[in-house]
């Protein structure tokens, strides 16, 4: 009994010495609005205290009504602390589209952004790295046109960033994914500039589906934040309940703070932006078929635990809003 105690004792000093884990801080650039997903993704990130939100960062067409959709979800959850930048409307090469999102009708009069917001993203990634005493991590669910302007803007802050995590990219099909066909440039500087990527693409998130008994969660919830989410949804359902998200971007942000939800492989990808053909397409090489040339940056997600995602993902969506 003595020795249980005093192992025990031992534990608990052990605990009271030993420094917690920091939050991982990151940047998340959103095309909030056209798809359900990127408000869902937000809210995981809103709710994980492994996360430390330094910037959100909006991209391609209306951007500023989606950082209006960014600022009303920070202010259901209390987080209107964060630094809001409205992002390019227009990818590299090509120009921007009609938005016409659902979500965006949630919005009021009262939903208008601060005087402080900043007008320019790419200004906003660069200025927040480069300030921030330890690397950060970005973490980019939409067309990567903001993250390929802030590498270019200011090239130093390849070495402040630890990794990128993004929702992007098809490397066991042979598909064109919306975020890399809306700016294939971009994400080919992304994925050349020599950062560390982890590729959270189609070949996973298509697994990873909300249920109606994880929606039901969702509306027994309580709280404010959570009925926003469940509004979101039946908005992006346009009066079709019997259609569910497949959760495409908050599976980047789950990887984001929980690595091993995902097994990965190391190589390189090439965008195709050349062959009007094949444009867009993302050729993954592992990284036992590279030469000496080329270097395995980029882990491509293979396979993904669902089943553990979904429940993380629920879980935090139906509690009430964490506090700082």
């Amino acid at each position: 009994m003595k020795r249980a105690v005093l192992s025990v004792a031992l534990m608990m000093g052990l605990a009271a010495v030993m420094p917690a884990q920091k939050p991982i801080p990151i940047i998340f650039d959103t095309d909030i609005g056209d798809d359900i997903d990127d408000a869902l993704a937000l809210a995981l990130a809103l709710q994980s205290p492994e996360l430390d939100i330094r910037a959100v960062t909006t991209v391609i067409d209306d951007t500023s009504t989606r950082a209006r959709l960014v600022w009303k979800e920070l202010g259901l959850y209390g987080r209107q602390d964060i630094a809001v930048g409205i992002g390019a409307s227009e990818p590299l090469m090509g120009s921007s589209r009609p938005t016409h999102a659902p979500q965006f009708s949630v919005l009021t009069s009262a939903d208008t952004l601060p005087p402080n917001v900043h007008e320019r993203a790419a200004q906003l990634i660069v200025e927040t790295l480069m300030r921030s005493p330890e690397k950060l991590t970005l973490v980019p669910v939409g067309p990567l046109t903001n993250i390929a302007l802030a590498l270019k803007l200011e090239p130093r802050i390849k070495g402040k960033i630890e990794r990128i995590v993004l929702m992007g990219g098809a490397f066991q099909m042979f598909y064109p994914e919306y975020n890399i066909v809306r700016d294939s440039t971009a994400a080919q500087i992304v994925f050349s500039s020599g950062v560390p990527v982890t590729a959270v693409g189609l070949d996973v998130t298509t697994k990873c589906k909300l249920q109606g008994s994880d929606l039901e969660k969702l509306r027994a919830a309580r709280n404010p934040a959570s009925q926003f989410l469940v509004e979101l949804i039946e908005l992006w359902q346009d009066h079709h309940p019997e259609r569910y998200p497949v959760l495409h971007d908050p599976l980047a942000v789950a990887v984001a703070l929980r690595p091993a939800l995902v097994e990965t492989q190391s190589g390189a990808v090439q965008v195709e932006v050349s062959n009007s053909g094949f444009d867009a397409l993302t050729l993954f090489t592992p990284a036992d078929r590279l030469g000496k040339e080329r270097a395995p940056t980029t882990q491509v997600a293979r396979q993904v635990d669902a089943v553990k995602f979904l429940e993380l993902l629920v879980g935090r969506l139906a509690a009430a809003p964490r506090s700082k």
